[in-house]
């Protein structure tokens, strides 16, 4: 550290104050701790307490991570903001629990009494967990790249600007769940795409979107001039970007990532696994992002670096998950020797928890050295 460089460390904050490394480590510990606990209590096929695995655990998880949309990117932490930490965490995370229990029950058990779709003993949990992978993006974008265009232009404020993109958003995921969704799991014949191609392209899509928001800080559609024409390029360009996406990851799976006697016994839903792998370059993202600081800043070169750096860990962790973490340690089937697991339901709950401590709780107990 050179003699002009100035650690700043706030005291009056709760907590260890750590280097930006141990910070970052602290919280990995933390991620993976907590994810694998609450894995054991809930969803684990041979261990788990209480056993909600496959079905609720899953469709209860992604309706959590959605919420985590709703009260943080969309209402922007309202009406919570007056509240200190680590009371505003609980408040929000408690809420954020109820929400989401009540809307997988009222789903499952109301509307699953009156469309057959969303009936538990059918495919209802699947049909409730897949209107989140439609939300994710559908509202995440309106709050990320586009920037809550053009509520704040207009001079609107909060709740306002989170009720109208609510029904905003509630429109574009009706169409894409409409479209892409409700055709296969109310078992009609008449299906643009199969369940597993959908959820692997539209995953495609979300990871596109992710990395040109946080990795890339929102270029190249912040080259486009005026805020409307940004927004509107983001929300068009990651289809395209995303689909060229799919098709590459899909290529790497069947090339490299997965033994050709495993592609034979997965068959035709190999479809779905970019999105298997794009959950774990995405949990880099957002860990990159904001445990990490997004380092390095500024620069073409940086940004890219983050690019190596995220896809190469999240490379690695598909790797190190099927085969061995899945099986071995989360004790999840096998679909070869020595190649197994599901990192979607693993890797979506540590993205979870990372957001809830993270963000939920402002990383309660550590604080980051700054210079």
């Amino acid at each position: 550290m050179s003699g002009s460089e100035e650690v700043v460390i706030d005291k009056k904050k709760f907590g260890l104050s750590l280097n930006p490394v141990a910070f970052a480590l602290a919280h990995l510990a933390i991620i993976f701790l907590v994810s694998l606990f609450v894995w054991n209590m809930f969803a684990d096929p041979k261990q788990a307490i209480w056993a909600l695995k496959p079905g609720v655990f899953d469709a209860v998880l992604f309706w959590m991570i959605m919420e985590v949309v709703f009260l943080v990117f969309m209402l922007e932490f309202w009406p919570f903001t007056g509240l200190k930490q680590p009371i505003m965490g609980l408040a929000v995370f408690l809420t954020s629990a109820v929400l989401a229990l009540l809307t997988v029950g009222i789903l499952a058990y109301g509307v699953g009494r009156l469309v057959p779709a969303f009936d538990p003993n059918g495919m209802g949990w699947t049909a409730s967990g897949m209107i989140v992978l439609m939300g994710f993006y559908f509202y995440g974008i309106l709050t990320n790249s586009m920037g809550h265009w053009p509520w704040i232009d207009l001079g609107l404020k909060q709740p306002v600007i989170a009720i109208i993109e609510f029904f905003e958003g509630f429109f574009f995921c009706f169409i894409g769940y409409q479209v892409l969704i409700y055709p296969t799991v109310s078992g009609s014949t008449k299906i643009i795409m199969s369940l597993p191609t959908a959820v692997g392209w539209f995953y495609s899509v979300i990871l596109v979107w992710l990395t040109v928001s946080n990795a890339l800080d929102g270029w190249p559609w912040n080259l486009l001039g005026t805020r409307a024409k940004n927004a509107i390029g983001a929300f068009v360009g990651n289809f395209i970007i995303g689909t060229g996406a799919y098709y590459l990851l899909l290529a790497l799976l069947k090339g490299v990532l997965i033994p050709a006697e495993a592609q034979e016994v997965i068959g035709a839903g190999i479809t779905m696994w970019p999105a298997q792998l794009g959950v774990c370059i995405v949990f880099w993202i957002l860990t990159w992002s904001i445990v990490f600081d997004n380092n390095p800043i500024d620069s073409i070169g940086r940004k890219v670096s983050r690019i190596v750096i995220t896809y190469s860990l999240g490379l690695i962790t598909f790797l190190v998950f099927t085969r061995g973490l899945a099986v071995n340690i989360l004790h999840e089937a096998e679909v070869v020797k020595g190649f197994g697991g599901n990192p979607l339901s693993f890797m979506d709950l540590a993205v979870l928890v990372m957001l809830i401590y993270a963000i939920y709780f402002g990383s309660y107990g550590f604080n980051r050295k700054t210079k």
